[in-house]
């Protein structure tokens, strides 16, 4: 699970250093580091909603910030 996290956590850093980038840059780059970023921004949505499950019960995790070591919903300690 921390592998999963630290996963999840890096698509959101790069996204923002993509929005970042996109900011400072113009013309065609721009437009490419936008893209970059909601394509980065979308497949973190698609990971963390297929993801981000417990592997005993398979129900949603929740926030990246909420899960400890144990699962919210069957108490069964994670991996």
């Amino acid at each position: 699970m921390k592998q999963k996290k630290t996963t999840l956590t890096a698509m959101i850093a790069a996204a923002f250093i993509l929005l970042i980038l996109a900011n400072i840059f113009h013309g065609v780059l721009r437009i490419v580091f936008y893209g970059l970023s909601i394509f980065a921004l979308a497949m973190f949505a698609v990971l963390w909603s297929r993801a981000w499950r417990c592997p005993n019960c398979g129900k949603h995790l929740g926030r990246l910030s909420d899960v400890g070591d144990t699962c919210p919903h069957c108490k069964q300690k994670l991996p």
